[in-house]
Protein backbone atom coordinates (compact mmCIF):
# COMPACT_ATOMS: atom_id res chain seq x y z
CA UNK A 1 0.00 0.00 0.00
CA UNK A 2 2.63 2.42 0.97
CA UNK A 3 4.97 2.02 -2.14
CA UNK A 4 1.43 1.89 -4.26
CA UNK A 5 0.98 5.60 -2.70
CA UNK A 6 4.32 6.52 -3.50
CA UNK A 7 4.37 5.72 -6.92
CA UNK A 8 0.86 7.29 -7.34
CA UNK A 9 2.36 10.75 -6.01
CA UNK A 10 5.25 10.36 -8.55
CA UNK A 11 3.68 10.00 -10.97
CA UNK A 12 1.47 13.17 -10.06
CA UNK A 13 5.32 15.17 -9.48
CA UNK A 14 5.89 14.23 -13.03
CA UNK A 15 2.86 15.57 -14.25
CA UNK A 16 3.11 18.72 -12.78
CA UNK A 17 6.75 19.20 -13.60
CA UNK A 18 5.78 18.44 -17.11
CA UNK A 19 2.50 20.13 -17.39
CA UNK A 20 3.86 23.42 -15.88
CA UNK A 21 6.12 23.39 -19.07
CA UNK A 22 3.75 22.20 -21.58
CA UNK A 23 0.34 22.97 -20.53
CA UNK A 24 0.81 25.50 -17.64
CA UNK A 25 -2.70 26.34 -17.56
CA UNK A 26 -3.90 22.05 -16.93
CA UNK A 27 -1.02 22.45 -14.73
CA UNK A 28 -2.31 25.04 -12.44
CA UNK A 29 -6.01 23.55 -12.47
CA UNK A 30 -4.82 20.24 -11.32
CA UNK A 31 -2.64 21.78 -8.34
CA UNK A 32 -5.46 23.47 -7.54
CA UNK A 33 -7.80 20.70 -7.46
CA UNK A 34 -5.21 18.83 -5.49
CA UNK A 35 -5.22 21.53 -3.11
CA UNK A 36 -8.36 21.66 -2.32
CA UNK A 37 -9.39 18.16 -2.06
CA UNK A 38 -9.29 16.89 1.47
CA UNK A 39 -7.48 13.27 2.83
CA UNK A 40 -9.40 10.47 2.91
CA UNK A 41 -10.01 9.71 6.98
CA UNK A 42 -8.18 6.44 7.53
CA UNK A 43 -11.01 4.94 10.18
CA UNK A 44 -14.30 2.66 9.55
CA UNK A 45 -17.27 4.70 8.25
CA UNK A 46 -19.09 4.13 11.39
CA UNK A 47 -17.22 6.11 13.22
CA UNK A 48 -18.81 9.75 12.23
CA UNK A 49 -21.90 7.82 13.84
CA UNK A 50 -20.43 7.36 17.53
CA UNK A 51 -20.63 11.23 18.65
CA UNK A 52 -22.64 12.64 20.76
CA UNK A 53 -25.64 10.36 21.43
CA UNK A 54 -26.46 10.04 17.35
CA UNK A 55 -28.33 13.43 17.41
CA UNK A 56 -27.37 14.38 14.21
CA UNK A 57 -28.84 16.44 11.68
CA UNK A 58 -28.00 18.01 8.35
CA UNK A 59 -28.24 21.66 7.38
CA UNK A 60 -27.35 23.03 3.53
CA UNK A 61 -24.71 25.06 3.27
CA UNK A 62 -23.78 26.61 -0.34
CA UNK A 63 -25.45 23.93 -2.20
CA UNK A 64 -24.13 20.69 0.08
CA UNK A 65 -25.82 19.30 3.35
CA UNK A 66 -22.85 19.36 5.96
CA UNK A 67 -23.63 16.71 8.54
CA UNK A 68 -23.64 18.28 12.78
CA UNK A 69 -24.37 16.55 15.90
CA UNK A 70 -25.83 18.01 19.06
CA UNK A 71 -26.02 17.22 22.77
CA UNK A 72 -26.95 18.80 26.21
CA UNK A 73 -30.39 20.79 26.82
CA UNK A 74 -31.92 22.44 24.05
CA UNK A 75 -31.83 26.00 25.10
CA UNK A 76 -28.29 25.68 27.02
CA UNK A 77 -25.38 28.32 25.49
CA UNK A 78 -23.54 26.15 23.07
CA UNK A 79 -19.94 25.91 22.34
CA UNK A 80 -19.37 24.49 18.89
CA UNK A 81 -16.50 22.45 18.24
CA UNK A 82 -14.79 22.57 15.25
CA UNK A 83 -12.04 19.82 13.23
CA UNK A 84 -9.33 20.77 11.01
CA UNK A 85 -8.53 20.04 7.49
CA UNK A 86 -8.74 16.32 6.95
CA UNK A 87 -10.13 15.68 10.05
CA UNK A 88 -14.22 14.34 11.19
CA UNK A 89 -16.35 15.68 13.93
CA UNK A 90 -15.27 12.74 16.48
CA UNK A 91 -12.29 13.63 16.57
CA UNK A 92 -13.29 16.69 18.66
CA UNK A 93 -15.38 14.12 21.28
CA UNK A 94 -12.97 14.50 23.98
CA UNK A 95 -14.50 17.85 24.77
CA UNK A 96 -17.79 16.55 25.15
CA UNK A 97 -18.41 14.99 28.51
CA UNK A 98 -16.35 17.96 30.35
CA UNK A 99 -18.05 20.38 28.49
CA UNK A 100 -21.75 18.36 29.12
CA UNK A 101 -21.09 19.05 32.94
CA UNK A 102 -20.41 22.46 32.75
CA UNK A 103 -24.37 22.81 31.65
CA UNK A 104 -23.28 23.49 27.75
CA UNK A 105 -25.13 22.40 24.90
CA UNK A 106 -22.40 20.80 22.34
CA UNK A 107 -22.56 21.48 19.13
CA UNK A 108 -20.11 19.54 16.31
CA UNK A 109 -19.94 19.33 13.25
CA UNK A 110 -18.31 17.51 9.63
CA UNK A 111 -16.33 20.35 7.69
CA UNK A 112 -17.85 20.68 3.81
CA UNK A 113 -16.41 17.89 1.92
CA UNK A 114 -15.43 16.14 4.95
CA UNK A 115 -16.71 12.94 6.72
CA UNK A 116 -20.21 12.84 6.25
CA UNK A 117 -20.58 15.99 4.61
CA UNK A 118 -21.30 16.49 0.73
CA UNK A 119 -18.83 18.27 -1.07
CA UNK A 120 -15.53 17.00 -3.41
CA UNK A 121 -13.42 19.93 -3.13
CA UNK A 122 -13.25 23.11 -0.40
CA UNK A 123 -11.21 25.08 1.38
CA UNK A 124 -10.62 27.77 4.18
CA UNK A 125 -13.35 30.36 2.82
CA UNK A 126 -15.63 27.30 2.81
CA UNK A 127 -14.63 26.43 6.41
CA UNK A 128 -15.35 29.98 7.75
CA UNK A 129 -18.74 29.89 5.81
CA UNK A 130 -19.95 26.67 6.99
CA UNK A 131 -18.40 27.40 10.85
CA UNK A 132 -20.99 30.64 10.47
CA UNK A 133 -24.46 28.79 8.54
CA UNK A 134 -23.76 25.84 11.81
CA UNK A 135 -23.33 28.22 14.24
CA UNK A 136 -26.50 30.89 13.20
CA UNK A 137 -28.72 27.35 12.30
CA UNK A 138 -28.37 26.13 15.98
CA UNK A 139 -28.51 29.42 17.76
CA UNK A 140 -27.17 30.95 21.17
CA UNK A 141 -23.20 29.70 20.13
CA UNK A 142 -21.59 31.28 22.63
CA UNK A 143 -18.00 30.01 22.67
CA UNK A 144 -15.90 27.93 19.48
CA UNK A 145 -13.59 25.64 20.44
CA UNK A 146 -11.24 24.50 17.15
CA UNK A 147 -8.46 22.84 15.96
CA UNK A 148 -5.90 24.09 13.51
CA UNK A 149 -7.45 24.81 10.46
CA UNK A 150 -10.15 25.35 12.06
CA UNK A 151 -9.03 27.85 14.16
CA UNK A 152 -8.37 29.94 11.65
CA UNK A 153 -12.04 29.60 10.26
CA UNK A 154 -13.11 30.98 14.12
CA UNK A 155 -11.21 33.94 13.33
CA UNK A 156 -12.41 35.17 9.86
CA UNK A 157 -15.34 34.41 10.83
CA UNK A 158 -15.43 36.61 13.88
CA UNK A 159 -13.75 39.00 11.56
CA UNK A 160 -16.99 38.85 9.24
CA UNK A 161 -19.46 39.37 12.10
CA UNK A 162 -19.70 36.28 14.48
CA UNK A 163 -19.96 36.79 17.96
CA UNK A 164 -18.98 34.60 20.49
CA UNK A 165 -18.08 35.06 24.34
CA UNK A 166 -14.67 33.36 24.11
CA UNK A 167 -12.75 30.84 21.34
CA UNK A 168 -10.07 28.59 21.77
CA UNK A 169 -8.06 27.76 19.29
CA UNK A 170 -5.87 24.40 18.82
CA UNK A 171 -2.13 24.52 17.02
CA UNK A 172 -3.48 27.42 14.07
CA UNK A 173 -1.37 27.88 11.41
CA UNK A 174 -0.65 31.38 10.33
CA UNK A 175 1.38 31.05 7.33
CA UNK A 176 -1.30 29.86 4.26
CA UNK A 177 1.49 31.00 1.90
CA UNK A 178 4.09 28.92 3.40
CA UNK A 179 2.03 25.77 4.16
CA UNK A 180 1.81 26.71 -0.01
CA UNK A 181 4.80 26.24 -0.73
CA UNK A 182 5.56 23.21 1.95
CA UNK A 183 2.85 21.39 -0.77
CA UNK A 184 4.61 22.58 -3.63
CA UNK A 185 8.08 20.80 -2.67
CA UNK A 186 6.00 17.55 -1.81
CA UNK A 187 4.53 17.44 -5.26
CA UNK A 188 7.63 18.99 -7.53
CA UNK A 189 5.98 22.12 -8.37
CA UNK A 190 7.64 25.08 -9.47
CA UNK A 191 7.35 28.27 -7.76
CA UNK A 192 5.86 29.93 -11.06
CA UNK A 193 2.94 26.89 -10.97
CA UNK A 194 2.32 27.21 -7.22
CA UNK A 195 1.37 31.27 -7.50
CA UNK A 196 -0.86 29.96 -10.29
CA UNK A 197 -2.59 27.55 -8.25
CA UNK A 198 -2.79 30.33 -5.45
CA UNK A 199 -4.39 33.26 -7.95
CA UNK A 200 -6.73 30.26 -9.41
CA UNK A 201 -7.51 29.47 -5.50
CA UNK A 202 -7.96 32.99 -5.10
CA UNK A 203 -9.87 33.54 -7.68
CA UNK A 204 -12.34 30.82 -7.23
CA UNK A 205 -13.19 32.05 -3.96
CA UNK A 206 -12.77 35.94 -4.40
CA UNK A 207 -10.12 37.02 -1.78
CA UNK A 208 -6.38 37.41 -1.46
CA UNK A 209 -4.80 34.77 1.19
CA UNK A 210 -3.16 37.19 2.94
CA UNK A 211 -6.96 38.35 4.03
CA UNK A 212 -7.02 34.99 5.95
CA UNK A 213 -4.48 34.89 7.81
CA UNK A 214 -5.06 35.62 11.86
CA UNK A 215 -2.11 37.44 12.37
CA UNK A 216 -3.88 40.29 9.97
CA UNK A 217 -7.28 39.44 11.28
CA UNK A 218 -6.58 39.68 15.08
CA UNK A 219 -6.07 43.01 16.00
CA UNK A 220 -9.44 43.63 14.83
CA UNK A 221 -11.13 41.24 16.90
CA UNK A 222 -12.20 41.30 20.45
CA UNK A 223 -13.56 38.31 21.35
CA UNK A 224 -11.50 36.57 24.69
CA UNK A 225 -8.86 34.32 23.31
CA UNK A 226 -6.98 31.06 23.98
CA UNK A 227 -4.02 29.71 22.04
CA UNK A 228 -3.41 26.28 23.05
CA UNK A 229 0.01 24.84 20.94
CA UNK A 230 2.64 22.12 21.46
CA UNK A 231 6.30 23.39 21.33
CA UNK A 232 6.78 20.01 19.70
CA UNK A 233 3.90 20.06 16.99
CA UNK A 234 5.90 18.91 13.48
CA UNK A 235 2.52 19.88 11.41
CA UNK A 236 2.46 23.50 12.45
CA UNK A 237 4.98 25.06 14.54
CA UNK A 238 4.88 26.52 17.84
CA UNK A 239 5.80 29.74 16.81
CA UNK A 240 2.64 30.53 14.89
CA UNK A 241 0.84 29.79 17.53
CA UNK A 242 2.60 32.31 19.51
CA UNK A 243 2.51 34.33 16.78
CA UNK A 244 -1.25 34.45 17.00
CA UNK A 245 -1.68 34.93 20.46
CA UNK A 246 0.71 38.32 20.34
CA UNK A 247 -1.26 39.74 17.53
CA UNK A 248 -5.17 39.06 19.25
CA UNK A 249 -5.71 41.72 21.31
CA UNK A 250 -5.77 40.20 25.08
CA UNK A 251 -5.22 36.55 23.80
CA UNK A 252 -3.65 33.97 26.45
CA UNK A 253 -0.91 32.16 25.42
CA UNK A 254 -0.83 27.65 26.73
CA UNK A 255 1.94 25.83 25.44
CA UNK A 256 2.05 22.13 26.05
CA UNK A 257 4.75 19.44 25.97
CA UNK A 258 5.14 16.48 24.06
CA UNK A 259 1.65 15.84 22.50
CA UNK A 260 2.13 17.18 18.85
CA UNK A 261 -0.25 18.27 16.10
CA UNK A 262 -3.11 15.39 16.61
CA UNK A 263 -2.61 13.73 19.81
CA UNK A 264 -3.00 17.01 21.49
CA UNK A 265 -7.12 16.54 21.08
CA UNK A 266 -6.77 13.49 23.16
CA UNK A 267 -4.85 14.99 26.04
CA UNK A 268 -6.95 16.31 29.27
CA UNK A 269 -3.54 18.82 29.97
CA UNK A 270 -5.38 20.64 26.65
CA UNK A 271 -9.00 19.79 27.18
CA UNK A 272 -9.47 21.26 30.90
CA UNK A 273 -8.26 24.36 30.58
CA UNK A 274 -9.81 24.52 27.43
CA UNK A 275 -13.23 23.84 29.21
CA UNK A 276 -12.75 26.18 32.19
CA UNK A 277 -11.51 29.52 29.67
CA UNK A 278 -15.07 28.50 28.20
CA UNK A 279 -16.40 28.67 31.59
CA UNK A 280 -15.08 31.68 32.60
CA UNK A 281 -12.89 30.13 34.79
CA UNK A 282 -9.09 31.32 33.88
CA UNK A 283 -7.24 31.23 36.68
CA UNK A 284 -5.29 27.75 35.99
CA UNK A 285 -1.32 28.17 35.89
CA UNK A 286 0.07 26.92 32.14
CA UNK A 287 1.78 23.64 31.91
CA UNK A 288 4.48 25.52 29.92
CA UNK A 289 4.47 29.06 29.56
CA UNK A 290 7.10 30.06 27.45
CA UNK A 291 8.82 33.48 27.81
CA UNK A 292 8.34 35.36 24.79
CA UNK A 293 9.97 38.34 23.22
CA UNK A 294 6.43 40.63 23.26
CA UNK A 295 4.71 38.23 24.89
CA UNK A 296 0.65 37.75 25.12
CA UNK A 297 -0.70 37.25 28.39
CA UNK A 298 0.19 33.71 29.49
CA UNK A 299 -2.71 31.18 30.88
Amino acid sequence: MYIAHQLHRISTNVRFLTGSLLLPEYAAALAERLFLTPPAPRLRQSTFFDFLDARSSFLEYSGRNIATWRGGPRDAPAVLLAHSWGGYAAQMRGFVARLLAEGFRVIAYDQPAHGLSEGKLTGLPDFAGALAAVASQHGKVRHVIAHSLGGVATAIALSRGLSLQSTVLISPPSDLVGYSRQFARWYWMPEPLRCAMQAAIEERFGLRWFELEIPRLAPRLNTPALVIHDRGDGIVPWTQGAAQARAWPGARLLSTEGLGHGLILESDIMIRPAVEFVAGRSGVASVAAPALPHPAPLY
